[in-house]
C-alpha cells in the first residue's frame, strides 16, 4: 500500500486530469442557476441543472472510487463514501438557495435560517468524518493535507 505522500501525489495528479471536466461542469452548474434565477417561473432552466449536477456526480463518482481504491480499511472506504455525498449535498445545498427562495416565494429569514443550520450540519458532519478517517487509516490524507500539499500544478497536455 502506498504512504501518505504518494497518495497525497497519486490524488493530486488524478485531480489535474479531472480539471476540464471539473470546469465544464461547474461553468453549466453556474448558467444553470443564472438562466434559473433570469427566468422565474419558467421550468426549462431546472432541467440544464439536473443536467449540471449529473456530470459533478460523476465526477465525484470517479473521485470517489479513486480514493477508495487507496485504503484496504472497509470502514474508511465508506467514510470517503459519506464524505462525497457531503461535499455533493453542500454544492446542491449553495447553489439551490435562492433559485428556491425566489421561485417558491419563501419567507427569506426562514430560509436563511435553515440554510444555514443545514450548512452547519453538513460541515459538522464532514468534519466528525475527517476525524474518524484521520483515527482508522493514518497514511489516507486529509482534505486539509490535499488543499495545502504542495502542488505542481503544469500545464495539461492536450
Amino acid at each position: 500500500m502506498k504512504n501518505k505522500q504518494e497518495r497525497t501525489q497519486f490524488i493530486q495528479e488524478a485531480k489535474r486530469h479531472l480539471v476540464k471536466q471539473r470546469m465544464m461542469s461547474a461553468l453549466l452548474y453556474g448558467t444553470s442557476i443564472v438562466l434559473i434565477v433570469a427566468n422565474r417561473g419558467a421550468y426549462w432552466p431546472f432541467a440544464v441543472l439536473i443536467v449540471a449536477l449529473v456530470l459533478i456526480a460523476q465526477l465525484h463518482s470517479k473521485e470517489v472510487n479513486r480514493d477508495m481504491a487507496l485504503t484496504p480499511y472497509p470502514a474508511m472506504k465508506r467514510i470517503i463514501q459519506i464524505q462525497y455525498v457531503i461535499d455533493y449535498c453542500f454544492i446542491v445545498l449553495v447553489g439551490l438557495f435562492l433559485p428556491v427562495v425566489l421561485n417558491l416565494s419563501l419567507p427569506f429569514f426562514t430560509s436563511i435560517g435553515v440554510y444555514l443550520l443545514l450548512a452547519i450540519m453538513l460541515l459538522m458532519a464532514d468534519t466528525i468524518l475527517e476525524r474518524r478517517g484521520k483515527v482508522l487509516d493514518r497514511e489516507h490524507p486529509t482534505k486539509k493535507e490535499l488543499r495545502t500539499y504542495p502542488k505542481t500544478w503544469k500545464k495539461l497536455k492536450t
